[in-house]
């Protein structure tokens, strides 16, 4: 039950990095995006810190959707992520950074007494 509970707060981080992200990346370019692709890499570090790739994977996974939802044309025509540079910076920036997090040694992570 308690890593059930853990993979749904990752989950929920996921989307509301996605949301602020999506929302906040224009605010005071470019600034805004950089501040955005920060979030994103402490929060994607902190999924892999806590629970290893699976948490990463859920974090990812939840991140990905909700990018998704918020970059479809709504009903009048608008989108939160358009596709100009600042979009762009924002989707490119988060999912290299959560590549990052994928590769990083878990030595770095966990110290040595968590790698055995």
């Amino acid at each position: 039950m308690k890593d059930a509970l853990a993979y749904a707060v990752l989950a929920c981080g996921g989307v509301i990095t996605a949301s602020v992200g999506a929302v906040a990346h224009r605010g005071y370019p470019p600034f805004g995006v950089l501040a955005c692709v920060v979030m994103v890499a402490l929060a994607a570090v902190f999924a892999r810190a806590w629970l290893g790739y699976g948490g990463l994977g859920v974090f990812a996974g939840t991140w990905m959707v909700a990018t998704f939802v918020w970059s479809l044309e709504g009903p009048g025509g608008s989108v939160l992520i358009a596709q100009d540079a600042l979009g762009v910076a924002w989707l490119a920036g988060a999912s290299i950074v959560i590549v990052a997090a994928s590769v990083v040694p878990s030595k770095w992570l966990v110290g040595e007494h968590g790698t055995g």
